[in-house]
Parts: C-alpha cells; structure tokens; sequence
C-alpha cells in the first residue's frame, strides 16, 4: 500500500493522542488531511468516481498515461489512510468514458462507455477483478448499481430513437440476462437507476416528460412506463433515489427563470405516487437537482441563476418525502457556484461543489451534524492556484469518515486529487 503522506501534530504527548491538521475549528468541522495528488502519472487523467465498503475506499476514473485514455481503479483497504497502486482495467487502444463505479459488500463493479457498454467485476474488495464483460457492442452513458447478489447496467443505445436498454445479473455480476427495452416507444434522454431489494428503479426524460419504470421481481419483467410531470412545460433531469419501500424522484420542470425544482414520492415499491411538489417555487432559473435519502430523511439540492450570481440551494425532508421544509442558500457567494456532489449517511450530510474564484476555481465543502438543520462554515478543499473541478464525495456509513476527490488542473496537464477527512474530536 502506498501511504498518503499525512501531516500531523499532537493534541497531548501523554495520552498519545494525534489527529489531522484541521483548516479551521468551529462547531461540526471534519478535521482534513492534506491535499494528496492521487493519479501522479504526468498524464491528464478525469471523471474520478468514488465509492466505499466497510474499511474499503474505491475509486475509478479516466487516464490518458497510455495514450489511449483508459480506465483505472485504486483501493484503500485501511479507510483512506493508505492506497495501492493504480491498475488499468480496460488496457484497450479505444477511448473510455462516462466511468461508473457502485459496491455491494465485497463486490465492486465497474461500468464504463468503450467501444460498447464494458465491465469488469471484483469479488474480493477490489484485490482482483475478473475478465472484461461486453454487455453490448454500442451504446453510451451508462448506469450501474447493486444490491444483495444482483447488479444493474443500463445504458442509452446508439440508435437515433433514444433507446434505453438494461442488463441485470442474479450472480453478483458474472453472467447477464438478455438486454430489456426500458423506454419502449417513448424517446430516451438521460437515464438515473436505483434498487432496493428486489426492486429496480428507472427514470428518464425525453425533453417534454419525465418517465418512470419498476419492477418488483429483480428486473426480470417492468411494468409499463408512467410519466410524473403534469404536463404543463419541458421537463428534465431527472434523477432518483430509494430507501426500504419508498422511491423519491427529482427533476427540472420548465425552461429558463420559469423553470422550478419538482418532487414526487412513489409508494408500495413504486406502484403509486404522491401527488407532484414544486420545490424551489420562485421566479429565478432553478436547475440540476441531486437527491439522497437516509432512513426517513431525504435531501435535495439544486442551483439556481440569479443577479448574475449561482448557488446551490437545499431543502430536507425528515418524514419520507410526505413534506419539505424551506429551501436554504448553503453557498450564498457572489460568484458562480456549479458542479456540487452530496453524501448522507446517518445523521451527516456533507455537500461539495466547484466555486468559481479569483484564480480560477476551487472546491468547496459545508457539513451538517443533525440532519441538515443547520450547516458548519464554508470551507476551500483545494486552495489552489489554478482550476479545480468535477468534485465527488462519499462517506462512511456512520459518517466517521468523509472521501473527496477532485480534478486539479496543473500547467503541464490534469491530475486527481484526494483529501480524507474525520469528524472533530
């Protein structure tokens, strides 16, 4: 393993006691390591992925080291503290893009675009990674998740009529069922997947409605597609996420600064859902929301355009979805706030997005203890000279730890860099 180069001090000599140097102190701050550059190859390398398991740190992403622009992975067995070295997993003379990676315990798959949907699938955290997988020969944007012993692929297929296809797995990945149809006749756009148990959730847009698919026997059938928005203005975006019984399913409704953040809540594993909620509810361009859910709380964020500025607003629900409390400006900055992540587990959320400064940009991170009831100070990941973009964020399930990846952009090229984090003692 290939340590991380930490820096350190010593709270009491006595007690032995150390922790990671922090930025800054105050109520509910995340103690950070230092900045560590996490590809150092002297090549561009992009679209970093993230993902975690127990002890296990994974990450995934575009490099260009051989020329080709090939996917890499990396694994920390230790929490972050320490990470092995990068391993290509495509080794192919043909562009990778749109890199996805998702966990289940100890399997960890990888799915990305290459000349055809691709995958590769790790049993043991990562360690080794079985033979590469062609789920189709063309096809572009793809999706994966897991749960239990089942893994999910869809992706957007190559034809003009906006196909929408997915490929599910009952043994953990290492064969597939034949590829479904999920939108039909309906024209495709960008495509959000979710499963929960035995249930597999999709949605998607077509430009005009935002459409919605279930099934409830581990994707071997789907019930006909319903579309979720009234109808009323364009409408995309989309995107979902599930807990237990409950699928929650954000989008943008409408087109410039008439366009408002809208909110269903699907039921008895989808079947029926709640009437549609408009989120943002003003008269500023509210765009891109994101969504994650915890137990009985669900969590929304979303940019809006106004005054020349844009930030990143935020709202919760504590009641599964049956109602939100008041939208917040958690960046509130003069400048443009864009590209944002979320991760929720327990009681912490944790949001980082890309702000522009004078420099260029960096990444900036705020976190919450309770909840999202209220929100630690805003604080700058990167504090770097040039451009930093594309952040992406995870965190433990009890939120002991928090993992930040980023792009770095240096004079000769473009690098990923990672900083790791622990709750204040």
């Amino acid at each position: 393993m290939v340590a991380l180069g930490w820096r350190w001090r010593a709270l009491s000599s006595v007690a032995g006691i150390w922790v990671l140097l922090a930025a800054q102190a105050g109520y509910g701050l995340e103690v950070f390591g230092t900045v560590n550059n996490f590809t150092e190859d002297q090549a561009h390398s992009r679209e970093p992925t993230v993902a975690l398991s127990g002890p296990s740190v994974f990450s995934a992403w575009i490099d260009m080291r051989t020329g080709y622009g090939d996917v890499y992975f990396r694994a920390s067995s230790d929490r972050g503290l320490t990470f092995g070295p990068a391993r290509n997993l495509s080794t192919s003379r043909a562009r990778a893009s749109d890199v996805r990676l998702t966990r289940f315990q100890s399997n960890v798959y990888v799915a990305w675009a290459e000349d055809g949907i691709l995958l590769r699938t790790s049993h043991d955290s990562g360690v080794t990674f079985g033979p590469l997988q062609v789920l189709s020969p063309r096809g572009s944007k793809p999706r994966v998740v897991a749960t239990g012993g089942s893994v999910y692929v869809a992706w957007t297929g190559s034809d003009k009529e906006g196909t929408l296809l997915l490929r599910a797995s009952h043994d953990s990945g290492d064969t597939f069922e034949a590829a479904i149809d999920l939108n039909e006749q309906a024209r495709g756009g960008d495509l959000d997947l979710a499963a929960e148990g035995s249930h597999v959730y999709a949605v998607w847009d077509d430009g005009a409605h935002v459409y919605f698919r279930q099934s409830q026997d581990s994707g071997l059938t789907f019930a006909p597609p319903q579309v979720l928005d009234d109808g009323q203005s364009e409408s995309g975006d989309a995107r979902l996420a599930t807990h237990s019984n409950g699928v929650y399913v954000v989008w943008r409704e409408g087109s410039g600064c008439s366009s408002e953040i809208a909110f269903r809540r699907g039921m008895n594993g989808g079947t029926r859902f709640d009437p549609l909620v408009k989120l943002s509810q003003n008269a500023v361009a509210s765009l891109d929301p994101l969504i994650d859910s915890h137990d009985t709380a669900v969590y929304v964020i979303w940019k809006e355009k106004r005054e020349g500025s844009t930030d990143i607003f935020f709202t919760r629900s504590l009641n599964g979805g049956a109602s939100f409390g008041a939208a917040s400006n958690l960046s509130d900055t003069p400048g443009k706030s864009s590209q944002y992540a979320l991760s929720s587990p327990g009681d912490t959320v944790r949001i980082v997005w890309r702000e522009k400064t004078v420099n260029g940009s960096d990444i900036f991170y705020r976190s919450s203890t309770d909840r999202g009831a209220s929100f630690g100070i805003t604080r700058n990941l990167s504090l770097s000279p040039g451009k930093s973009t594309s952040p992406v964020i995870i965190s433990s399930g009890r939120g002991a730890e928090v993992h930040v990846l980023w792009e770095e952009e240096l004079p000769l090229n473009r690098e990923l860099f990672y900083r790791r984090g622990v709750p204040e003692p």
